[in-house]
């Protein structure tokens, strides 16, 4: 099993609790495990990742490993600034920065209020112009991802999942206005391609449900920090991908031996 993405595949709201804060990757190798089924997990995630980079790595994950089940994770990345690039977004939020003075400087004197100031006028610009009017930014993801399935069909056509993609929670919703539009025109874009390919082994695979469902509807539950998910949702996540998986392998003959 193959899972890709950005943070929402790999980052726990919030982080530092127990170690069976499993992300919902985990949760579904767990899920496989306890039924008596092996796994062998492998995720290949990044934070601010987009779908323009699957396309260099598709080889060197898929070719060798042949996975049966691939979850992709993508396009939320994209829908997140109006303008700002993601270089600088990298820059700003990096983990990656050194304990030094002078770098302890330059952040908190030079790159942080750079940063706050263009993220406030994007905001601003974000209630004035149409939200989406970066149309292309859905339909690049779309042919990204449509390509790479292309690709991986070829490998012994595993189970692909396709995510939808959850709006930002209450906290972000000011800095990033135009994004809950953003998303659905994503969304739409993204399900309206699996449609599109028309193999019931490529799937649209539904959060908001699971929201629903499970968090009374209230993202604010199911992404506390705004953007990820909850250890609760993970585990729901999981538990639903891992039942779905378990349905769709007792019909592969190369593995009901070892079910």
């Amino acid at each position: 099993m193959l899972v890709k993405g950005a943070s929402t595949v790999n980052w726990v709201s919030f982080m530092g609790g127990p170690r069976d804060d499993f992300i919902f990757a985990r949760v579904v190798e767990e899920q496989l495990l306890a039924s008596g089924r092996p796994v062998d997990l492998r995720t290949s995630t990044m934070t601010s990742e987009r779908s323009s980079t699957i396309l260099r790595t598709w080889q060197a994950e898929v070719l060798g490993f042949s996975p049966d089940v691939i979850v992709l994770v993508y396009g939320h990345y994209e829908t997140i600034h109006l303008f700002l690039p993601r270089w600088l977004e990298v820059h700003a939020n990096s983990l990656k920065a050194r304990p030094t003075r002078s770098s302890a400087l330059y952040r908190r004197l030079v790159l942080r209020p750079v940063w706050k100031a263009l993220a406030q006028a994007q905001a601003r610009l974000d209630t004035v112009l149409d939200p989406t009017l970066r149309r292309g930014r859905p339909r690049q993801v779309a042919a990204d991802l449509r390509t790479y399935i292309d690709h991986v069909q070829k490998v012994g056509s595993p189970l692909v999942y396709v995510f939808e993609l959850l709006p930002p929670g209450t906290r972000f919703q000011s800095w990033f206005p135009g994004m809950t539009r953003r998303i659905e025109v994503m969304n739409r874009t993204l399900e309206r391609m699996v449609a599109d390919i028309g193999l019931d082994h490529v799937r649209y695979f539904r959060v908001a449900d699971l929201v629903d469902r499970h968090a009374g509807g209230e993202v604010d539950v199911a992404i506390p920090d705004g953007f990820h998910y909850s250890p609760e949702m993970h585990r729901h996540i999981g538990t639903a991908l891992a039942a779905d998986i378990q349905s769709w392998a007792a019909t592969q003959t190369h593995l009901r031996t070892i079910a």
